[in-house]
């Protein structure tokens, strides 16, 4: 074969095993996207139909709900532990004319409450109508540190030094879910809760009270409590406020805490106690526990 002949037909070979590497290489690429593909749906199906940790929505800070914890969402009991402490008041102010300063901020208050919490979910929750339960409330109260002294120029007090109580309580509560987004809850609480109340400010103890002319001072019994939760996401971690309302009390104290734990990342929260003549803005750590039912 002489050259003329001979290079035609090299770049014809050339050609033809170029080619056959593209092809391969064309082939092996639309396998791999197939695989690819098909490793995604995969995914995805997993991800779509697998089962989603529940969120225990049985209380929101203090107070509880009509739900059962643990994603519960049928008739039948419940029962949720809650541990709450208050470190202190951040900031607050009082118009008492036998005060020496108008303002306090940083102070320690060092209340613990562990609760034990049994319900009954008698009515479960429809497209009109809310979830509705009936149940008990055991508290334990105790301090880590005395309840701060009143500061007044001329009358000597005695600031109660006990610093463990318990507490028992009944309660009946509503609550409603609202596009799986917000859940409204309401209730009605008989018993000693309104006491722990009076324990968190040294404005609302005895000792106040008579400077500011109760001179037989009884904590109520009956107490009202509202509130408010929102998720973000569906079956996310939530953001709270609650009311708490004593009725017939005394200076007329108020009770809300803010469950700020899907923000901060913690379970802190905030408090604001608003009683006849000032408030104090406090701190405070709060974890529940749905111990039954069970998570499935």
């Amino acid at each position: 074969m002489n050259k003329i002949t001979f290079i035609p037909v090299l770049i014809l070979f050339l050609a033809m095993g170029a080619n056959a590497q593209t092809a391969r290489q064309i082939d092996r690429s639309t396998a791999q996207q197939q695989t690819n593909a098909s490793t995604g749906a995969a995914k995805i199906s997993l991800k779509n139909t697998g089962p989603k940790a529940p969120i225990s929505l049985s209380g929101i800070v203090l107070m509880p709900t009509a739900f059962r914890g643990n994603g519960a969402d049928s008739i039948g009991l419940g029962l949720d532990f809650n541990a709450a402490y208050y470190i202190g008041r951040l900031y607050g102010e009082n118009e008492y004319d036998w005060t020496t300063e108008k303002s306090n901020y940083i102070d320690r208050i060092g209340v613990w409450l562990l609760t034990g919490d049994a319900k009954m979910l008698v009515q479960s929750e429809k497209k009109y109508r809310p979830a509705m339960s009936a149940g008990v409330m055991g508290i334990m109260q105790f301090r880590d540190s005395p309840q701060p002294t009143l500061n007044q120029p001329t009358v000597s007090v005695k600031v109660d030094s006990k610093n463990t109580n318990t507490y028992a309580c009944a309660y009946v509560v509503l609550s409603k879910r609202i596009k799986n987004k917000f859940i409204l809850n309401a209730g009605y609480m008989d018993g000693d809760f309104p006491k722990v109340i009076y324990q968190l400010s040294e404005f609302l103890s005895k000792e106040a009270m008579s400077l500011n002319g109760y001179s037989s001072f009884t904590a109520p019994s009956g107490m009202l409590f509202t509130g408010l939760a929102w998720m973000p996401k569906a079956g996310s971690s939530y953001i709270g406020i609650e009311m708490l309302v004593p009725q017939g009390a005394s200076q007329n104290p108020k009770l809300f805490n803010l469950h700020l734990g899907t923000l901060l990342k913690l379970n802190f929260e905030i408090s604001y106690l608003t009683f006849d003549g000032g408030y104090d803005l406090m701190g405070m750590f709060q974890f529940r526990y749905s111990y039954f039912p069970r998570e499935k």
